[in-house]
């Protein structure tokens, strides 16, 4: 059904795919895994037919369907009126139905709304009203009555709360045609999977494992443990050669300095053989996140007083918001989809202005504003482009970046051309540069694979200013260390409870 061959891509000097050679039967479900940057999102895009590569080709039979990692730009920049209607608002059914031609019985978008968490809306819901997480939903559900004879999913459960992402790889897994999708969050549906295909960033080679993501997890670690019992045997037996080298130099004759030189070189092949088995045991980089120590404020950092936001007249989106943040306090965000988490990011940010209510920053404040939709980051430059309009003070910008693992010719690329992963790193390179008191993040765990979720949490955790977060992540919640909350819609303001750990990516 898809034949992939010799696939080469080159960016300036670095090698993103060498000579890929793949195969995807009809029915197969393939997770393709790999670190963040390591080339996933461009060996779709070249699948799909949105990139080209340098060499090879693509053969592909069928109908396919697919979902970008930045489905959320995609929809932000798209044609309003195309979508809305210029002379009327159209519903999600009209949307589905008339704008995407799709086939389909109002009841069944109805069902797939309640399967994605959506149990408010039906097929007459306006989606001009909907938040920007789930018009994302009414996408994947377009793309899921596509019913094509390919998926191809890009982190599709990267803006879905618990209970969604649940029920999508439990539906991926009784496809009844092939899917190719790339996650953090592959264990969901691990039992489908029957085959993976793991970019290894250090050869640019995609290697093909049978069975599910378990498995090749544990594939993965035997062999570890294999090569590094062969470097074992092989750095001793270098050194063997060597050793018996050395004494047969010591020795007068000429013939046993002879068999000394031959026996030198066998050692040096030994050695280089050794340095083979090392290169394949070397792990991915991983960032060094260190935030610089920020500027004193005032301890009350900021008041809100009754903040309300309406989009369109009539339609609350937040509705009579108050609390108060303290210096140096962990303060969680908790809410559902469309509960206007990010609406209230963006006020705070001054993105927006409240349609009611107000609220203060304290003295001295400096608001740093991490959006999941990149909202700082300018596509149309290269990445030193995009950062020389910071104050970085006396931080020296390359070897900062380099701490995010951005480096070499990356910094000549094109904003757009980055991965989603290193878009996140870029994005949270600039906010960390700096230095604020405050930081407003909007789901940073997006995008970045589960050891970069680990290091920015332990940096956030050093972290001396003030920390508002939005993140379905319960874990990254819970090990920050909270200490106040705000719960949506509700407008409840407390102080943290345990018990509000089980509403974080599910409500």
């Amino acid at each position: 059904m898809l034949t992939i061959k010799n696939i080469s891509l080159r960016r300036g000097e670095r090698k993103i795919l060498k000579e890929v050679n793949l195969f995807l039967g009809q029915y197969e479900k393939v997770g393709l895994v790999g670190v963040n940057g390591a080339g996933k999102s461009t060996l779709l895009k070249i699948i799909v037919g949105l990139e080209e590569p340098d060499l090879g080709e693509i053969n592909f039979n069928g109908t396919l369907s697919y979902l970008s990692q930045e489905v959320h730009k995609e929809i932000s920049e798209r044609n309003l009126s195309k979508i809305d209607g210029s002379q009327y608002s159209v519903s999600i059914g009209e949307y589905l139905i008339v704008e995407r031609g799709i086939q389909v019985e109002e009841w069944e978008i109805n069902k797939l709304l309640n399967n994605l968490n959506m149990k408010d809306k039906n097929s007459n819901s306006v989606l001009k009203e909907l938040s920007g997480g789930q018009k994302i939903k009414v996408e994947l559900i377009r793309i899921l009555l596509e019913k094509s004879d390919l998926l191809i999913l890009d982190e599709p459960t990267n803006f879905l709360d618990i209970p969604s992402a649940q029920w999508l790889m439990g539906y991926l897994v009784n496809y009844p045609n092939a899917v190719i999708v790339v996650s953090h969050d592959l264990r969901l549906m691990n039992k489908g999977i029957s085959k993976i295909w793991f970019l290894n960033e250090n050869e640019s080679k995609v290697e093909v494992f049978k069975g599910n993501y378990e498995k090749f997890l544990k594939q993965i670690a035997l062999r570890d443990e294999l090569l590094l019992k062969s470097l074992k045997n092989q750095e001793r037996r270098a050194k063997k050669i060597y050793e018996s080298a050395k004494i047969l130099a010591g020795r007068g004759s000429t013939k046993e300095k002879v068999k000394a030189a031959k026996k030198f070189e066998l050692a040096e092949k030994e050695k280089e053989k050794a340095k083979q088995i090392q290169k394949k045991l070397v792990k991915s980089k991983k960032m060094k996140i260190s935030i610089p120590t920020p500027l004193n404020c005032s301890r009350n950092v900021l008041t809100v007083e009754g903040i309300s936001k309406e989009y369109i007249k009539g339609i609350p989106v937040l509705k009579d918001i108050s609390f108060d943040v303290e210096k140096r306090e962990r303060f969680a965000i908790i809410g559902k989809n469309g509960a206007g988490k990010t609406t209230l990011l963006k006020i705070l940010a001054g993105k927006l202005k409240p349609t009611k209510g107000k609220y203060a920053w304290g003295a001295g404040t400096s608001v740093g504003y991490y959006s999941q939709e990149y909202e700082d980051l300018k596509y149309s430059n290269t990445v030193l482009e995009d950062i020389y309009g910071l104050d970085w003070g006396d931080m020296d910008r390359r070897a900062f970046l380099g701490r995010f693992l951005i480096s070499g010719e990356m910094v000549h690329q094109k904003v757009k051309t980055l991965s989603g992963g290193e878009k996140t790193r870029l994005a949270l390179a600039k906010l960390f540069a700096g230095r604020h008191n405050v930081l407003l993040l909007d789901e940073p765990t997006t995008y970045l694979d589960p050891d970069s979720q680990k290091i920015l949490l332990e940096s956030l955790k050093e972290y001396k200013g003030t920390v508002i977060l939005v993140s379905h992540e319960p874990e990254f919640v819970r090990k920050l260390g909270i200490d106040k909350v705000l719960l949506m819609p509700e407008e409840k303001y407390s102080y943290f409870k345990e018990e509000y750990i089980g509403l974080v990516g599910i409500t």
